[in-house]
Order: structure tokens, then sequence, then C-alpha cells
């Protein structure tokens, strides 16, 4: 299949990279000896450019011209004449933007000529799944746990996994890698948020739940209310479990995707409905004590979280 003159790859920087990388192999197909010039839009001046693709190379018959931050560009109509230009033979151009709106003129003319490539950002299971294929990728094992700590370390970013699983390769052993390994070795990327907390909680982990707690700026009532939220869900998951209730029911009368389901139900599996009923009990009489002005939030929060974790 022969590859069209010009590209623009819009969305997910992983996705984009993705892309680059598969029409720099196709070209290189067609001409191993293919010239690659890189630019950044923000920096690069459109007149020079332009020239450039416009001129013939002393050196090779084939290049590929890699224009990068597409949506930094100064002066988008003035760069409109480089999307719509007519190339010499063997000459290609990518554009690769991250945040490129629908009503830039770049992407109105790339669409124009049918070269706009939109790749979104994936969201919940295709997130997954891409973490999945890259830790396969280099040849990287992770336990269940460690897995979700490196989704949640990386920020659900599948770029900064690719990243992290690069520097995990190189202590890739054949057994799986643990959870305490991953948070040794990689580095929290990503905006530090209270559902960790909950799951720790759900888990009856008391050292692991103070632990997440510690690091949180929360405000402590809006925790509370948090956890009342999750014992309710957990509450829920465990009589429709009790009842046999299949797999695929629950996750729709509780209103969750089915692999949120599992580590849901995982959670509930560890007590007994009466222990889940008795907390989430305490968690009401709790909240209505912080907004009677009875007990200070912070308070309250400690003892729900005894409370939660208790065996």
């Amino acid at each position: 299949m022969t590859e069209p003159i010009l590209r623009l790859f819009a969305g997910d920087p992983y996705r984009c990279e993705r892309a680059l990388a598969a029409r720099e192999a196709a070209l290189r197909e067609v001409d191993s000896n293919l010239e690659r010039h890189v630019h950044f839009a923000d920096e690069v001046d459109t007149g020079s450019l332009e020239l450039d693709l416009t001129s013939l190379s002393l050196f090779a018959l084939g290049r590929h011209f890699v224009v990068r931050r597409v949506e930094k560009v100064r002066a988008p109509k003035s760069f409109v004449p480089i999307v719509e230009g007519s190339f010499p033979d063997g000459t290609y151009l990518t554009l690769l933007a991250t945040d490129l709106r629908a009503n830039s003129p770049i992407a109105k003319a790339a669409k124009a000529l049918d070269a706009f490539v939109a790749l979104p950002a994936p969201r919940g299971n295709a997130i997954r799944g891409g973490a999945k294929e890259i830790l396969t990728e280099r040849g990287v094992r992770l336990t269940g746990t460690a897995f979700q700590e490196l989704l949640h370390r990386c920020g659900n970013d599948l770029m900064t996994i690719a990243r992290e699983a690069d520097k995990l390769a190189s202590h890739a052993s054949g057994a799986p890698i643990e959870e305490h390994t991953i948070a040794r070795l990689v580095f929290s990327s990503a905006e530090r948020t209270v559902y960790p907390f909950y799951d720790r909680l759900g888990e009856g982990d008391l050292r692991a739940s103070l632990a997440e707690l510690r690091d949180l700026r929360e405000d402590p009532g809006r925790i509370v209310g948090g956890i009342l939220r999750h014992l309710t869900r957990l509450t829920m998951i465990r009589i429709l479990l009790d009842r046999r209730t299949p797999r695929s029911e629950i996750a729709s009368a509780v209103g969750v995707q089915e692999w949120l389901l599992r580590r849901l139900a995982g959670q509930a599996q560890r007590r007994s409905l009466a222990q889940l009923a008795r907390a989430l009990q305490r968690g009401v009489d709790l909240d209505r004590e912080i907004k009677s002005g009875l007990v200070r939030p912070a308070d309250a929060l400690t003892e729900l979280v005894l409370v939660a974790t208790a065996s």
C-alpha cells in the first residue's frame, strides 16, 4: 500500500507515536535511504520549512519531514499553505498534534485533503488493554496489584506507561514483578486521588489505608462521604453475590463496568454482610454527627477507618 504524501495524526501522544512509527516503517520499505527531518511547530520558521519541502535534496531521493506540536504553531493560517502544498516526488510530510481543535485552520485543511487521522485517548478497558500490550511487547510480567499500581502511578497514560515499561524490562527476571517493586521504581506522575484509599479500605487493610490517607489533601468530611458511597456499593454487591446473581446483572444494578466489578467484588467478599452493614451504619451515624457539629470531621474519619477495616 502506497503511503500518502501528507498525514496529520492528532490525539493521544502514544497512539500518535505508534502511527508515526508505522508510517516511517512503511516509507523505509520503499526507500531504505529515506532522509528524516524533524521540526517543532512552535520553533520552526514557516517560510524556511516551506522552502525545504518544495526543494530537492542533493543527497537523497526520499525525504520525510516530521513536524511536532502542530497545535502550538504561532500563526495557524500561515501554516495552511504548507499543508496544501505540492511537494517533489519522494517528499513526505507528517504532522503530529495532541490538542488540535476541530476548528483549527490546519485541521480543516488536512481534513479537506483526507489526510487527518484522529487518534483519541483510550478510556476504560482500552487503557488496560493497551498497557498489557505494552508490557507484553517488552517481556514485563506484573502481578495484578502491581499492574493496578502501575496504572495509577502513570495516570493511565499510555506514553508514560511505555516509558516506565522500558525501565521495568531491565528488572524482569521471569517471575512477575510485585507491587512493592513498582512503588520503588515507578515515579508517580499522576495527581494523588482518593480512589486507591477507598480500595485499600474496602480490602480491610488498615496499614495500607492509613498510608494512602496520609498523602491525601482532601477535606476529611468529603472523604467520609466517599467512604459511605464505597461501603454502600460493597454492601449492595455482597447482597447480590449472596443471592448468586449473575455478574453482568450485578454490574448493571450497581452501575459499574465489569472490570471494576471484579475489583469491588473481591473487596466485598473479604468480610460478611453483617460486618459491611455495621461499618456502613456507623458511617451514617458519624456523617450525621459531623453535620450536627457533634464531632470534628478528622476525628470521625479516623474512627470510620478503624471501624471499616476491623476484622
